[in-house]
Order: C-alpha cells, then sequence, then structure tokens
C-alpha cells in the first residue's frame, strides 16, 4: 500500500494540491513537505493488531479543506476518523483487501466499515476479480470501478549484466526465484516442499516472521534453499534478470494483487501463481504471462515450474509479452492519470 501511494502522490501533484494524511509513532502530530507533496503525520498512542490507536485523527480529518478525500482500505483508524471527523470533501475508498485472518476483531470492525463504505462516492478495487469474490464488495458493486496498481518498468532495467551473470554462477542456472516478506499467506511452504521436485535451484529472497521456520521446514525437507534475505532494490532487479522464472505460491485470500510478479514481468520474466480467486490471476494471465496452479500443492506447483525451466523458447516469449502488458496495462503513471481522472468525474458530478 505505501508504494502504490508513493507513486500516486509523485504523479498526482503535478495536477492537482496533494497532502498526505499519516499516523507517526511520535506522539507529536508533525507537518512537512515532501518533495512538493504536503505529509500530515498524526501522533499515534500505540497499535492493535497493527492498527494505530491515534485519538487525534478524527480531528486531523475534520480540519482538513481537500475536495476529495482518498481512503486506502483495510485502515480502521482512517475509516473511523472519517466517521467520527465528517470531512466536507468527497469520498474515494482505494479497497485494497478484505480483512481475512482477524476474525475476532472483524465482528467488531465489520459495521463501521460497511457504514463507511456506504458513505463512498465511489469505491475503486484492484481488479475485477477482487470485486467478484469479495463479499463485501458485492453490497456495494454498483459504485465500484477497477483501477489496477503499477509499476515504473523503467526502474526494472538490467543495468549491470555481470550482476546477474554472477548471481546465475552463485546459485546455479538456471534458478527459481521468489522475493517478498515472508509472510503465513505467500505459500512459501509449498514452495519449500516443491524443491525437492523442482529441476533447478530454489532461491527465496526478502524477510518476515515466517522466515526461520521456512529456513527449518527446508532442513527438515532434507533439500537446499537459498535464503540471501532482505535484497536493495538494484540486488532485486539482478536477481530477477538472472533467474529463468520466478515463483508466487500464495495459498490465501490476503494476497488481494501480487507487485512482486509485476516486478518479474518487467524484468521480462514468466511467473508461476497460484489459482485464488483475487487479482492474482488477473496479474498474470494463465498460459501468457505464466502458469497458475492450485494453491497449497507442492507437485502441482513443482510441475508447472518445471514445465517451463525446460521450455526456454516458451519462457522467452512469455516473458516478452509479460513485459509489454507491463508497459502498456500496468504503468504507474498511466494509472495514476486514470485514477486522477475518476477524481475529476466524481467532483464534477457534486457540483452538478
Amino acid at each position: 500500500m505505501e508504494r502504490h501511494i508513493a507513486l500516486l502522490c509523485r504523479y498526482q501533484k503535478q495536477w492537482a494540491s496533494v497532502e498526505a494524511l499519516v499516523c507517526s509513532r511520535r506522539l507529536k502530530t508533525t507537518r512537512h513537505d515532501h518533495e512538493g507533496v504536503t505529509v500530515t503525520a498524526v501522533g499515534e498512542w500505540g497499535r492493535f493488531q497493527s492498527a494505530p490507536f491515534s485519538p487525534a485523527f478524527p480531528w486531523a480529518m475534520r480540519r482538513s479543506d481537500a475536495d476529495l478525500m482518498v481512503v486506502h482500505c483495510p485502515n480502521p483508524t482512517a475509516e473511523l476518523g472519517w466517521l467520527l471527523g465528517r470531512p466536507r470533501g468527497a469520498l474515494i475508498v482505494r479497497y485494497q483487501s478484505d480483512v481475512v485472518r482477524q476474525a475476532a476483531a472483524l465482528r467488531f470492525y465489520a459495521p463501521f466499515q460497511r457504514r463507511f463504505l456506504s458513505k463512498a462516492d465511489l469505491i475503486l478495487a484492484t481488479s475485477p476479480q477482487y470485486v467478484a469474490s469479495s463479499s463485501l464488495l458485492q453490497h456495494f458493486s454498483e459504485k465500484c470501478r477497477v483501477v489496477p496498481l503499477g509499476i515504473v518498468a523503467e526502474d526494472y532495467v538490467l543495468e549491470d549484466p555481470a550482476a546477474a551473470a554472477a548471481l546465475q554462477q552463485q546459485y546455479g542456472a538456471p534458478y527459481v526465484f521468489f522475493c517478498g516478506v515472508h509472510r503465513y499467506y505467500k505459500g512459501l511452504q509449498w514452495l519449500v516442499r516443491a524443491a525437492k521436485k523442482i529441476d533447478a535451484p530454489v532461491v527465496i529472497a526478502g524477510d518476515g516472521p515466517e522466515r526461520e521456520s521456512l529456513i527449518a521446514l527446508a532442513v527438515e525437507c532434507g533439500v537446499k534453499i537459498f535464503f540471501p534475505g532482505y535484497l536493495c532494490h538494484d540486488a532485486l532487479v539482478a536477481h530477477l534478470h538472472g533467474c529463468a522464472v520466478a515463483a508466487f505460491p500464495s495459498s490465501e485470500r490476503s494476497e488481494a494483487f501480487g507487485l512482486s510478479m509485476l516486478e518479474a514481468h518487467a524484468c521480462a520474466r514468466p511467473v508461476v501463481a497460484t489459482r485464488l480467486d483475487t487479482g492474482v490471476t488477473f496479474v498474470n494471465e494463465d498460459g501468457k504471462t505464466g502458469l497458475n496452479v492450485a494453491p497449497k500443492d507442492a507437485d502441482a506447483l513443482a510441475d508447472a515450474l518445471n514445465t517451463l525451466l525446460r521450455d526456454a523458447p516458451r519462457r522467452a516469449a512469455m516473458g516478452a509479452y509479460a513485459r509489454e502488458r507491463v508497459q502498456t496495462q500496468f504503468s504507474a503513471e498511466k494509472l495514476a492519470r486514470q485514477e486522477f481522472e475518476i477524481y475529476e468525474e466524481v467532483l464534477a458530478a457534486r457540483s452538478a
């Protein structure tokens, strides 16, 4: 969500005055300019299940003189802040994901989330699949529009081919690559279990709460998997260009979209992903930009990866199509402009 908001601010500040209203782990509220965007960081008193507790947030909402406010959800702090503060401007909700795992908290959160969505002028979802499969969004389908997330394809050009070649020598070529936060819904345990049947080295980059258990599982399964840890952007690009195919084995609905797949596609690498009823199958077109298999199926995952590992011409064709698709359909600048034009439509309708 943070990367997407940063890109929106980068482009939309060209067309309007943009302010970002966020929570700060400091108690004191601060206000500063960041590259032409006004950032108001409202103090918080702590967090509950990752949601900031910020009594001042409703007042910050109320004081806003914005013509239009875009709230990225799920975000209990911002949603409750809007309901209590009732800012004067139009409201667009950028709906990123359902609340999936926090079932107990959802009983308390769901009523005011539905109330909040009912007040929105428009709801923007990231894929048609998510609108169709979200039981919550189905109640508001008449006010839903789809604008996907995007990336800057130029940021994934390989500046140093020797770096990718060195990685191929280090890991062995061809290799399978994953990079992302190691969370429960990423399905990485299935990639570890599949590794014994995959005809190539497996590299799992990134960090997160599941990292140690994944390393232990690899030892238990008797497979050698490379865990290089966190990668800076240049290292990520080198790893993506060095790999033969990227793996995206997400296993739960919490995986709403899959920006990491777009990063692989921008590097002309096909992806083997899972058939979740979310934006995952929207991003990774089965048979065109890669292959999609059933979630939580290590054998199917290994078979699909091996299918592409054994067919270099098919990998190249899929990769070329995937890169072109990123440039034409998932350009961050084009999508920011498309989203901004929707803002203008909403404002025009309110003033009519």
